[in-house]
C-alpha cells in the first residue's frame, strides 16, 4: 500500500512537466510564424520549437487569431504564445520573455503617397490597425490628432485603406511588407523603417507558469551564445 501511495504522490506532483504545452501563434505573420500543409513554421516558431526540444517538454502548436489570442491565453486553454509584442498596457495581463525579436511598427499608405516615417504625417487623417495589436492603444497615446480605426487583422486593415476608408495601415514592418508583396502587389507605399519599436517575445499569463518562462530564457539565451538562433535568423531574414 505504501507503494502504490508513493507512485501516486509522484505522478500528482508531476503533471505540469508531463503534460503537452499548449503554444497559440498567429496563423499567418510571415517571416515570424506561418501554417502550410498542416506545418507550423517561421522564424520564431522555428525558435520557439528548437528551444522547447532543449527544454525536454511536449508541445503542440495551436492556431489562434488576434481576437482569440488573449482570451485563450487568460482561460488556460493554451499554456503561452508563442510571440506577443512587448507593450506597457500588455504586461497588466502578460509576463514576458527576453525578446525573441525586435521588429517594429510601420505606415503604409496607399501606392503614389510618400512612404511615411512618423505619426505626424497622418495628422487628421485616419489610421487604421487590429484592435488586438500592439499599435492601437500605442497610438492613441503617442498621437492623438491621429483619427483612429480599429480593424480585426491585417487584410482589413489593407482593404480599408484600399477602401479609402484609411489613409495608412499601421503594421508590423516585416509582417506588412511580406502580406503586401503577396496579396496586393503594387498597391501600396512599402515603409522602409519601423516608427516605433515593438519586441515580440514569448508570453505566459500573468503570474503563471513563472518556471516555464525562466527555462525559456535561459534557453533562448544559449541559443543566441551558440550560433543556432542565428542560423535559424538567416534561414527566414537571408541576413
Amino acid at each position: 500500500m505504501r507503494r502504490i501511495a508513493l507512485a501516486l504522490s509522484l505522478l500528482i506532483a508531476m503533471p505540469a512537466q508531463a503534460q503537452t504545452l499548449r503554444i497559440g501563434h498567429d496563423a499567418a505573420f510571415e517571416p515570424f510564424a506561418m501554417v502550410e500543409n498542416g506545418r507550423a513554421s517561421g522564424l520564431i516558431l522555428d525558435v520557439v520549437a528548437e528551444a522547447m526540444k532543449r527544454m525536454k517538454r511536449d508541445f503542440a502548436f495551436a492556431v489562434l487569431t488576434l481576437d482569440e489570442a488573449d482570451a485563450e491565453l487568460a482561460g488556460g486553454k493554451v499554456d503561452a504564445l508563442a510571440f506577443k509584442g512587448d507593450t506597457p498596457e500588455r504586461r497588466a495581463q502578460m509576463d514576458f520573455s527576453a525578446p525573441i525579436v525586435v521588429s517594429g511598427g510601420a505606415l503604409f499608405a496607399r501606392a503614389g503617397s510618400p512612404a511615411a516615417k512618423s505619426l505626424k504625417d497622418f495628422a487628421g487623417k485616419t489610421i487604421v490597425t487590429p484592435r488586438r495589436g500592439p499599435l492601437f492603444a500605442q497610438i492613441g497615446k503617442a498621437a492623438p490628432d491621429v483619427k483612429l480605426a480599429e480593424a480585426t487583422s491585417y487584410a482589413e486593415s489593407f482593404e480599408m485603406v484600399i477602401a479609402g476608408k484609411a489613409d495608412a495601415a499601421a503594421l508590423n514592418l516585416q509582417a506588412g511588407i511580406r502580406m503586401a508583396r503577396r496579396s496586393y502587389p503594387g498597391a501600396f507605399a512599402l515603409p522602409s523603417e519601423p516608427y516605433i519599436a515593438v519586441p515580440l517575445a514569448f508570453a505566459v499569463a500573468k503570474g503563471k507558469n513563472a518556471a516555464l518562462l525562466k527555462d525559456f530564457d535561459a534557453t533562448l539565451a544559449a541559443m543566441k551564445a551558440d550560433g543556432s538562433f542565428k542560423a535559424i535568423e538567416e534561414k527566414w531574414l537571408g541576413r
